[in-house]
């Protein structure tokens, strides 16, 4: 009898059958059809293959054209992406899905790239966040070591007339910007005092824009520069020797800014911004405004 089922069992194998799959369900509406259990201490849902991105990055070789489509789930990121030597696998720098891309071809000619398949919220992401700052802003002063001057930052947790916040966020705490998600931002940023221009010329002690970047909590904290802009300066030609003309030498001072960038941040990198106050006397300029908006490319 057991032969029987052993040769019943070849016949099976060996068929070719041209058919639809239905797990759970006797009536498959396409290729691959699952079902959900009716027990309720079942769990529904397909689990696709877990692998590590250092893993993947090691299989590189094995994924063609004919893997165009693949979804894995990577459960830790690459250590050191490599895309020089792993173009594959250049992108997988967080956990989550993926998708292979066979026809992606990258700058050097090869072709192929595992892309992450983002989560779509039907409103704006949390990473998100817009503001306009105005009027005669109160700004945080803190010592951080980065600067031969004081570091000034934005209130981003003030409500008030000064501040008009135009996506709000609750990744801004504690006047910071706490990064929710490890991936790719940009982020633009500019600041100017009075009317843009200081009849003084600051060129020993300039002023700046700057984002710090803090990493840590509490006394394992270590704070560093993100970006950094200097204020320009100008020293207007002095002609007062020249016959006739009798000008006067005026020394002129940009006091605003800009940072307009894309950075690689990580979960739960803060981010403070602010001014670097160099030789500006801030108690004496009550006009101060500001723009601030960062979003998650990928």
């Amino acid at each position: 009898m057991k032969n029987c089922y052993l040769i019943v069992a070849l016949l099976i194998m060996g068929c070719h059958i041209n058919a639809q799959v239905g797990i759970n369900t006797d009536n498959p509406k396409s290729t691959l059809h699952v079902q959900k259990r009716a027990e309720l201490t079942y769990p529904d849902g397909i689990i696709p293959p877990r692998i590590s991105g250092d893993s993947l990055r090691l299989k590189e070789a094995a994924y063609t054209v004919a893997q165009n489509g693949a979804i894995v789930y990577v459960t830790s990121p690459i250590t050191t992406p490599n895309p020089s030597d792993f173009p594959k696998t250049q992108d997988v720098i967080t956990t989550g899905f993926f998708v292979y891309d066979a026809y992606y071809t990258h700058p050097n000619s090869t072709q192929g790239v595992w892309n992450k398949v983002l989560a779509n919220d039907l409103g704006m992401s949390k990473a998100t966040y817009a503001a306009k700052f105005t009027g005669n802003l109160s700004l945080v002063n803190i010592s951080i070591g980065l600067f031969s001057s004081t570091f000034n930052y934005l209130p981003l947790s003030t409500t008030g007339t000064t501040v008009t916040t135009e996506i709000a966020s609750s990744q801004i705490i504690n006047n910071e910007y706490v990064v929710p998600s490890t991936g790719i931002y940009h982020i633009d940023y500019s600041f100017r005092t009075g009317q843009g221009l200081s009849a003084q010329l600051l060129a020993n002690n300039s002023p700046g824009i700057a984002i710090v970047k803090t990493v840590g909590t509490g006394g394992t904290a270590v704070s560093t520069l993100l970006d950094y802009r200097v204020f320009g300066g100008v020293n207007l030609l002095d002609l007062s020797a020249v016959p006739l003309l009798n000008l006067v030498v005026i020394n002129l001072t940009l006091t605003q800014g800009q940072i307009s960038h894309i950075y690689k941040l990580n979960a739960g990198d803060r981010l403070r911004f602010g001014l670097v106050q160099g030789g500006l006397n801030l108690g004496a300029i009550s006009d101060k405004s500001a723009e601030l908006s960062i979003y998650k490319i990928r």
